[in-house]
């Protein structure tokens, strides 16, 4: 009997050894502490000084999601808002891209399950240019990821003005909560997007709910099919697809801008030139290009004299495929499941800040986990010319249909126009799709998601709330206005910052259309409800509803607080 003992013992043994042989085979990455404290800027190249990367985007400018925002008078709730707003935006009336991922590989990770999964979002859609405007370009240029039991959505979005992706958190969004909307830790969000850039998985994207499996998994745990958060329980996997070929587009928008700036060189503005004139050909008639012409070879020459020895890479945007389900299952599952343990919903990060948490998290094997070092796609020389294809991809169609209008359908004119444009047009900065257009056309296009001196100043990750503590009569504010108005993009909706209590106070006093935008007894049936606050479709006016009686005191108190001047 005991020969037997030993022997299953030494077989368990044997079996765990081989367990730990077979699941180790790669290095695990260095913890995400240490990764975020790596600096991002060590190479010490022009891009990286002209697109630097700091935690806040550089002065005036902004990154497209706070323009959405500014634009649609704050940000929607609940996260189906969000969606529907993205639909209404498109000039086809289309839905964006949607995903459910109940078991995925970001920072919050250990907040999302069957029953609660990550949403994840891109808008896919160029809008429509008019004689005075250019449409808004947001395919590769906008994704959200929202995770319910952290209370946070994740943004990833384009900051046309300086060429560069911007890493944004929206804290506290929950029912009767305040969200602040914060620009994150750019050396965090960078462990994992290493190139800058948004990131997804490879085919067959089994994390997602285009898997039969994983959408049943949802079903199951929710206990209805019903759509979460606006998001059907089960997606085509086509959705999957064409979320990953947004991101990839997305990712060669940074690549654009180093082959544009470090491929041309400091003193490259003709390199650029040429860069610009092959683009707008190969726009013109992508079948008929000619990637051997003298044009293009032209381009060869002048990056030449200045493009990186070491070249530039297209970062490594796709992640392993991975299958929670699968992981699970056969004989490797059983084997991975004695040297690995399931964590409960509630164990990992809280939030992006709460790194520590995350670390006691299980590992994922390192060619799973998006922490460990990816090598590049593929690494450019002086005799690629990918910028063209790159820089063709930043104008959208309607700005083909543009560019011919102002030309007289001549491709000809365009390409002389081109060539006739001062050096200066083609300096080192951030290429701009917008710049270029208003240039290429002699007029002065407005766009959506330039211009900031209407914004309020962007807010950094880290920066705590407002503590009520000496002036109680703040707190009605800050439960029923404060998620629209401190905080907001816009600054004329941004009326109740302050870094202070007394002056968040004295912003208020100054405010005097607040005394009458809560007299709804007043003006509920006059041409001036339409100014009411709060607006009746948001959480705050329910609350405000639900309260009864001791809501209306609660208004009344307000009202006394702000002086009437009768400006309403």
């Amino acid at each position: 009997m005991n020969r037997v003992v030993v022997a299953v013992a030494v077989i368990v043994l044997g079996t765990v050894g081989y367990a730990v042989i077979m699941l180790s085979n790669t290095q695990s990455p260095p913890p995400i502490t240490a990764l975020a404290k790596q600096s991002s800027n060590a190479r010490n190249l022009l891009s990286d000084k002209i697109i630097p990367n700091t935690d806040l985007p550089p002065d005036g400018t902004r990154s497209l999601f706070d323009h959405l925002v500014a634009q649609n008078d704050g940000l929607p709730y609940p996260f189906a808002k969000l969606i529907a707003l993205l639909r209404e935006q498109n000039p086809a009336g289309l839905d964006p891209v949607t995903l459910l991922i109940p078991n995925g590989r970001s920072l919050l990770k250990g907040q999302a399950d069957n029953a609660h999964p990550r949403l994840v979002v891109a808008a896919d859609y160029d809008g429509n240019n008019t004689p005075v405007g250019l449409g808004k370009a947001t395919r590769g240029a906008l994704f959200l990821g929202f995770v319910e039991n952290a209370n946070e959505i994740e943004v990833v979005s384009y900051n046309e003005a300086a060429g560069r992706f911007e890493y944004q958190l929206v804290q506290n969004y929950c029912k009767g909560c305040v969200p602040r909307i914060v620009y994150a830790r750019r050396a965090i969000c960078l462990t994992c997007h290493q190139g800058t850039t948004p990131i997804f998985s490879q085919r067959p994207w089994n994390e997602t709910n285009g898997q039969e499996a994983t959408a049943a998994a949802i079903l199951a745990a929710r206990g209805d099919n019903k759509p979460y958060h606006g998001v059907a329980i089960s997606q085509p996997l086509a959705n999957a697809e064409r979320f990953d070929q947004l991101t990839d587009i997305g990712n060669f928008y940074h690549v654009s801008q180093r082959l544009w700036i470090d491929g041309c060189g400091p003193d490259g503005n003709e390199c650029r030139r040429q860069m610009v004139l092959l683009a707008l050909q190969y726009s013109d008639n992508p079948g008929g290009f000619d990637a051997a012409s003298s044009d293009a070879n032209r381009l060869r020459e002048l990056q030449a004299l200045s493009f990186p020895k070491e070249g530039i890479g297209v970062p490594e945007s796709d992640l392993q495929n991975r299958d929670p389900i699968g992981e699970k299952q056969g004989f490797k599952g059983w084997l991975r499941s004695l040297i690995t343990r399931d964590f409960k919903l509630g164990e990992g990060a809280k939030d992006n800040e709460d790194l520590s948490a995350f670390e006691k998290l299980p590992p994922l094997r390192a060619e799973l986990d998006p922490l460990s070092i990816r090598s590049p796609k593929q690494n450019l020389r002086a005799n690629d010319i990918d910028g063209v294809y790159g820089l063709a991809r930043f104008f959208t169609e309607s700005d083909s249909k543009t560019l011919a209008e102002h030309n007289g359908n001549s491709s000809a004119k365009l390409l002389a126009k081109v060539r006739a444009l001062p050096p200066e047009v083609f300096a080192a900065k951030p290429f701009s799709r917008v710049a270029m257009m208003q240039v290429l056309t002699g007029k002065s296009f407005e766009y959506c998601c330039i211009k900031t001196d209407e914004m309020s100043p962007p807010v950094a990750s880290g920066v705590p709330p407002l503590a009520i503590k000496y002036h109680p009569e703040l707190q009605p504010f800050a439960d029923y206005c404060f998620a629209c108005h401190r905080g907001n993009p816009a600054k004329r909706l941004n009326f109740m910052a302050g870094d202070t209590e007394q002056a968040v106070l004295d912003s208020i006093k100054k405010k005097t259309e607040i005394r009458d935008a809560l007299d709804w007894e007043r003006y509920a049936k006059t041409d001036k409800a339409s100014k009411l606050m709060p607006p009746r479709d948001s959480a705050q006016y329910h609350a405000f509803e639900e309260a009864g009686a001791v809501g209306e005191k609660t208004r009344e108190k307000m009202r006394e607080f702000v002086p009437g001047m009768f400006s309403f």
